[in-house]
């Protein structure tokens, strides 16, 4: 177990509250040949227990004159690790009453250790498919969960063993298309071979950049290795909430006192475990979800969140003041999604399995349903038969193994979506290679090929301009709704290509976007008016992050929502903070 501590950026905060003697530490770091490191990540470790308070991991980074300095608790020891790309970790303890430390760090040369540390994008990268549409279908289909390229997806396995696999991803949502389920598995057999036999095929990731000196980072545990930190979300009043996906809780906590509060969302009689989509999280291990909170917004008129239940077709409110929760099942569609509310208190939600997009009207208390265009008669067919196709799953009849096709035919996706300045509702179909918009005035509905595949949420800046995340393709979009035009980037990420971001934030005050490094460990900033980037990389390795929001002070809050949690470094999920310092 690791010795409580109050990291640097604390002290405003918890040593008033506990009345802890702090004291400064100089930390200096070299190398062997006694040069100064710079840019290694310094993180205090603390151990914590069931106490509601939880105390955060805070990261630094070593300046150019490998020095980092520490405020911690006077009389108590204090665990460290340091860690830096192409060296070997070191955790150490610091003593109490200590006001410096010189460490030595150590480059590692082992090639297979190398390899093991380097994030997950470039282990992907590496994998030779033989087909880039087969290698960005697989992106899309089998890297939303989880990572791909971490040592549980790289184990050595059988093809029968990834033939299991695959099967169960496609009865969890994956829509892998036939063609591929027949040929992946002997195919990802092989590449892993390979890949383990040669290490040093494992391309090398940008090194960490100067910005770093400036900036904070701070984790805090929540949950356990059977919990899903789907979203996160600052609310007006300060705290911060994130969704446990896997055990319907919200998670409420305040970042100066770091207390947290969790909140279970109430179900009704009958519900069933694992929700209404076919129970397909039924038979998951330490699964608790019954209505399957995934995204969250809050109304500007009383700051009620409002919540998405995607495994049970329910809109959840949730009122700060009082606590309570209110339930409101929803008259029509399947798999409420990404929520947005509009300055009108209109709550705004892509319905993803039923294709829709969906109104909650607070003032009136009625739903409003736009449905979507399919994309031919079979997919009209399709959508017509859902109550009955997920009955029947519910009846434990095998549907996923119905065939798929290339487009997900029978799935558009209807997925991320928000609202422009002057009102408008954009979002996004992930299958169909779609952007839509609703009127809410005139109700009419718009829909937008992309020169892309897989825009996948998206947000609006104080121009009015959409900024897409391009999820198998590794970039970020832009549309300028005034000239129609897309605009594509390459997202700094090394490999060129290789990431697969989730989510983007856009800081409409500051004229930044925030984007999900979801398979590379990092959180990505990109000033709009320079084009300037700038790379943050997260202390926990296989950090799968989902969504972005944005704090007053332009610090940003993200959670690491891994499914299954495992699958992280210490397979905990972590809410995050970043304050860049500048």
């Amino acid at each position: 177990m690791r010795k409580q501590f109050f990291g640097w950026a604390l002290l405003g905060s918890l040593l008033s509250a506990f009345a802890v003697e702090a004291r400064e530490v100089t930390v200096s770091v070299t190398d062997e040949a006694g040069s100064l490191a710079s840019l290694v990540m310094v993180t205090t470790l603390p151990e914590n227990d069931d106490s509601p308070v939880v105390l955060p991991e805070v990261s630094v980074f070593t300046d150019n004159t490998g020095q980092a300095v520490l405020n911690v608790p006077d009389d108590q020891d204090v665990d460290l690790r340091f860690r830096k790309l192409g060296f070997i970790d070191v955790e150490v303890t610091l003593p109490a009453a200590k006001a410096e430390m010189v460490l030595i760090i150590k480059p590692e040369k082992n090639v297979a250790a190398l390899a093991e540390n380097t994030p997950a994008n470039a282990w992907l990268s590496a994998m030779d498919f033989g087909d880039e549409n087969l290698k960005d279908h697989f992106r899309l289909q089998c890297g939303f969960c989880h990572q791909q390229g971490t040592p549980h997806t790289k184990a050595d396995r059988s093809e029968e063993e990834w033939e299991k696999i695959i099967d169960r991803m496609v009865r969890y949502g994956s829509r892998l298309r036939s063609s591929a389920q027949a040929k992946l598995p002997a195919l990802l057999m092989a590449e892993h071979k390979r890949l383990t036999a040669n290490p040093s095929l494992i391309p090398k990731t940008k090194p960490w950049q100067s910005h770093l000196e400036k900036a904070t980072i701070k984790e805090w545990a929540l949950g356990d290795n059977s919990s899903q930190l789907h979203d996160v979300y600052v609310a007006s009043s300060g705290l911060i909430y994130a969704g446990d996906n896997l055990q319907d809780n919200l998670i409420e906590l305040n970042p100066k006192t770091n207390e947290t509060v969790t909140h279970k969302i109430p179900k009704r009689p009958g519900d069933k475990l694992g929700g209404n989509i076919g129970g397909r999280l039924s038979n998951y291990p330490g699964v608790g979800t019954y209505v399957g909170l995934h995204s969250l917004d809050e109304s500007p008129v009383d700051g009620h969140l409002f919540l998405t239940g995607s495994d049970s077709s329910r809109l959840v409110e949730f009122a700060p003041e009082t606590k309570e929760f209110t339930l409101y099942d929803l008259p029509d569609g399947y798999y409420p999604h990404t929520v947005r509310v509009d300055q009108k208190d209109r709550v705004w939600f892509t319905m993803a399995v039923s294709n829709q997009i969906a109104m909650f009207d607070r003032k009136s208390k009625s739903f409003r349903f736009y449905d979507l265009p399919a994309r031919g008669l079979k997919e009209t067919a399709t959508i017509f038969a859902l109550p009955v196709v997920l009955k029947l799953a519910n009846w434990g009849v095998p549907i996923h193994k119905m065939p798929i096709d290339a487009q997900s035919g029978g799935l558009p996706l209807p997925y991320g979506i928000d609202i422009a300045p002057n009102g408008h509702v954009w979002f996004t179909r992930l299958h169909s290679d779609e952007i839509g918009r609703v009127n809410p005035d005139t109700h009419e509905v718009t829909l937008i090929k992309t020169p892309f595949v897989s825009p996948r949420r998206m947000r609006a800046d104080a121009d009015g301009n959409l900024w897409i995340t391009v999820f198998a393709e590794g970039k970020l979009a832009k549309y300028d709704p005034k000239s129609e035009k897309f605009t594509l980037y390459d997202l700094p990420t090394e490999p060129l290509g290789s990431e697969t971001p989730y989510s983007l934030n856009v800081d409409r005050k500051r004229g930044v976007v925030w984007i999900n490094g979801t398979a590379s460990d990092s959180m990505i900033r990109f000033e709009i008016a320079t084009e300037n980037w700038k790379i943050y990389p997260l202390p926990r390795r296989r950090t799968f992050t989902r969504d972005v929001d944005i704090a007053e002070d332009g610090s940003i809050y993200t959670s690491n929502g891994s499914f299954p949690a495992w699958h992280i470094e210490d397979g905990q999920p972590t809410i995050i903070r970043i304050e860049t310092g500048e």
